[in-house]
């Protein structure tokens, strides 16, 4: 069978806001058409998860193909990044 395997990895620059959700850093630092576009790819991918399928699932090669998760990193501060979130 084939699969449409997607891949994606953005780092965006949203400012140190480590109280706000992610939904809300995202607003606050970047211009309204990015943020609103950023906001509604989050959505849409919870939505395609749940159409989403493990590959061999229940062998001994399953593959891990649901899943959709971010993260903060502060890397570029010489701190760790903080916990993935689920999508």
């Amino acid at each position: 069978m084939a699969y449409l395997r997607l891949n994606t990895l953005l780092a965006i620059d949203i400012g140190d806001c480590p109280d706000n959700p992610i939904v809300q850093q995202i607003k606050d630092r970047l211009p309204t058409e990015v943020a609103d576009h950023l906001v509604d790819y989050i959505r849409e991918v919870r939505r395609a998860k749940k159409y989403a399928t493990k590959i061999n699932e229940g062998t001994d090669n399953e593959e891990l193909t649901i899943t959709a998760n971010y993260h903060i990193c502060r890397h570029d501060e010489g701190r760790a990044c903080e916990p993935e979130q689920e999508i």
